[in-house]
C-alpha cells in the first residue's frame, strides 16, 4: 500500500494551448499614435497567446492609451482561452482610411490568420469604410490569403439606429459590422469615459476563433457571451442605446440590415448574438460567416494537396482523354482535405468531379468541379402546437 500524499495537478492551458488546426489564429488591428510598451515604430506587430503576454508588452488595465485594446484583448481571450492573437498597431491615418494595414499584418503572419478585427474610431462609421474593408480581403484572397474581417466603428454620433444604412446593398461578403456593447460592466465605463463606441469587437473575435467553421456564433447553447458574471449581462448598442428600451421592431430592422448586436431571450440567462451576418445581400452564398470559413477552409485543404501536382504530366488515352489513373489520383487528392472536413462535421457532404474528355493536352488546363453540401444552421424552429380531442 503506498504511502499517504498530497497530489498536485498543474492545469498546463492556463496561459493559452495552441490547437492542433489554424482556425483559430486571429489578429486585431488598432489605430493608436501612442504605442505601448512593447512595440515600436519599426515592430509594429507581437503575436500573443494569452492576456498576460499582452499585458506584458504593455497593453495594462486602466491606461489612458490603452484601456479599450487591454478591454478587448481580454474578452478575446474570455471566449478563446486557447486562441493565437496577433495584434497590429498602426498610425492613426490622416484621411480615409483604406485600411491596407490589413494586408501588412496578414502578409506578417505569413497568410495563416483566419479572421481580424479592425477598431476604428478616428471618424464617425459609414459604409463605404465596409467597402474598403472589402477591397483589402478581396486583394489577399488573390495571394490565398483566405480571411474574414469583424468591424467596430465609431456609431456614438448615431442618435436613431434606424438611420444605420443596410449592409444588404453592399458587396463585402467577407465583412461583418459589429455595433454591440456592453452596458453596465467594464465596457459600459469606458464608453462613459471615452465618449466614442467600444463596442463587443474582442469578445465576437473571440467567439469566433472558438467556433468551428461550420458554426455560426448565434449558437445559443455553444456562445453565450456574459464573461465574469458580469460583462455583457446588460446589454446595449454601441450609441450608448440600452438594448431593453430599444423596440423589437428596430432590432429586427437592424438584424435585417445585416448588422451584428448582442441580444437577450426571455425564458433565458445570458447574453447570446443576434446572428453571423456579412455585408451582403441575404441571396448570396456568403452571407454569413459560417459559410465563408467552411469554402475558405475547403480551399485551403485543396490548394495544400493539389498544388504539388502544379506542373506534373497529365497521362492520357489514344483518344486525347484523361486515363482513369489520372483522374484518380486529382481525385483522391481532392477528397483527402474534404473528407476530413466532413469527419469533422464542418460539411455535411461532398462530391469531386473530373471530366475526362477535357483536351489537356492542347490546354495544359485541368479543371475539377468540387461541391459541398454546408452544414445548416436552425435559425428558424417552428413548433405546431394546439389542443385535440384525443390521441
Amino acid at each position: 500500500m503506498a504511502l499517504n500524499k498530497l497530489t498536485f495537478n498543474v492545469n498546463s492551458a492556463g496561459l493559452g494551448t495552441p490547437l492542433a488546426s489554424s482556425d483559430h489564429k486571429s489578429g486585431i488591428v488598432y489605430y493608436n499614435n501612442t504605442l505601448p510598451s512593447g512595440f515600436s515604430t519599426s515592430d509594429r506587430i507581437k503575436t500573443v497567446f494569452s492576456l498576460e503576454e499582452a499585458e506584458a508588452l504593455g497593453i495594462v488595465e486602466g491606461t489612458a492609451a490603452h484601456a479599450v485594446e487591454w478591454y478587448h484583448i481580454s474578452q478575446f481571450f474570455e471566449k478563446q482561452p486557447s486562441g493565437q492573437l496577433s495584434i497590429g498597431y498602426f498610425a492613426v491615418p490622416g484621411g480615409t482610411p483604406n485600411f491596407s494595414e490589413i494586408q501588412t499584418l496578414q502578409d506578417a503572419l505569413i497568410g495563416e490568420l483566419r479572421q481580424i478585427a479592425v477598431y476604428f474610431i478616428s471618424a464617425a462609421y459609414s459604409a463605404t469604410q465596409v467597402t474598403a474593408l472589402q477591397a483589402k480581403v478581396t486583394a489577399l484572397q488573390a495571394e490565398y490569403k483566405f480571411l474574414n474581417v469583424l468591424y467596430g466603428a465609431d456609431i456614438s454620433g448615431v442618435s436613431d439606429l434606424s438611420t444605420l444604412a443596410s449592409l444588404r446593398t453592399l458587396t463585402a461578403p467577407n465583412v461583418s459590422v459589429c455595433i454591440g456593447q456592453d452596458g453596465g460592466g467594464k465596457g459600459a465605463a469606458l464608453y462613459g469615459s471615452k465618449g466614442y463606441s467600444i463596442t463587443d469587437l474582442g469578445a465576437k473575435l473571440g467567439a469566433v476563433a472558438a467556433a468551428n467553421v461550420n458554426e455560426s456564433i448565434s449558437y445559443i447553447e455553444n456562445f453565450p457571451m456574459v464573461t465574469d458574471g458580469t460583462e455583457f449581462d446588460v446589454v446595449a448598442f454601441a450609441n450608448g442605446d440600452a438594448f431593453s428600451t430599444t423596440s423589437v421592431s428596430l432590432r429586427e430592422a437592424l438584424d435585417d440590415k445585416g448588422y451584428l448586436f448582442l441580444v437577450k431571450e426571455i425564458g433565458l440567462t445570458g447574453t447570446f448574438n443576434n446572428d453571423s451576418y456579412t455585408s451582403v445581400a441575404t441571396t448570396s452564398d456568403l452571407a454569413t460567416i459560417e459559410n465563408n470559413r467552411t469554402i475558405d477552409k475547403a480551399k485551403r485543404l485543396l490548394r495544400f494537396f493539389i498544388l504539388p501536382k502544379l506542373g506534373s504530366p497529365l497521362r492520357v488515352n489514344t483518344d486525347g482523354t484523361l486515363r482513369p489513373d489520372t483522374v484518380a489520383t486529382f481525385k483522391a487528392l481532392a477528397e483527402k482535405g474534404l473528407g476530413q472536413m466532413e469527419t469533422d462535421r464542418e460539411l455535411s457532404a461532398y462530391e469531386v468531379i473530373i471530366n475526362a474528355a477535357q483536351n489537356v493536352v492542347s490546354t495544359s488546363k485541368l479543371e475539377l468541379t468540387v461541391k459541398i453540401v454546408p452544414v445548416g444552421v436552425a435559425r428558424e424552429i417552428v413548433i405546431n402546437i394546439g389542443f385535440v380531442p384525443k390521441l
